[in-house]
């Protein structure tokens, strides 16, 4: 078993206490949410742009796909009504603060962790979503096959990388992902 597969089964018991959130989806709730997703978003944005000036060649399409991802994802929330000079709630400013920590990190601990980033938001996300709502469109994004490659490539990049990454290191930083990912969901309960 690698690092990644040890890690993913270290944490198996937090990411189902975060699926098992009893979300209250409203389109209140949810709007607010997603106008909050905002900030997040474009700090993963200039996470991604900074991965990218770093990556080997082999490591560029399949970033520049996911960075193609996050910049959709940004013009998208701006057409929901997100505003980018509005405040921001404490726990998207920590979770910021977490990226920014992590793009300090060495490039293959960066990479690994950007998977777990979208690998952790996708399982809540597919937990916690269903049916109609106002929700569906960013569904479909994330179910979309080109997406679903995305995150394939992203798994395959941080697998070859993994031989060199301290458990320590990346079990400290995927813990303190999910407990933002428990925050940030917790904001709809």
């Amino acid at each position: 078993m690698g690092l990644l597969e040890r890690a993913e089964t270290h944490y198996h018991q937090a990411l189902e206490a975060l699926k098992a959130l009893p979300i209250r989806w409203d389109r209140e709730r949810f709007a607010f949410w997603l106008r909050q997703d905002y900030p997040f978003v474009e700090a993963l944005y200039r996470y991604q742009v900074a991965l990218l000036a770093e990556a080997p060649q082999a490591h560029r399409f399949p970033l520049v796909q996911a960075l193609l991802a996050t910049v959709e994802e940004l013009d998208w929330l701006l057409a929901q009504g997100a505003d980018p000079g509005a405040p921001v709630h404490p726990v998207r400013r920590e979770y910021i603060a977490l990226l920014e920590e992590m793009a300090g990190l060495a490039y293959p601990y960066r990479l690994a962790l950007f998977y777990f980033l979208n690998r952790l938001f996708l399982e809540a996300w597919n937990a916690h979503v269903e049916g109609d709502g106002p929700w569906q469109e960013l569904s479909e994004h994330w179910a979309a096959p080109e997406f679903q490659a995305v995150l394939f490539d992203l798994e395959v990049l941080a697998q070859g990388m993994a031989e060199g990454l301290g458990p320590g290191v990346l079990a400290h930083y995927l813990e303190r992902i999910l407990e933002m990912e428990k925050k940030t969901w917790s904001l709809l309960l």
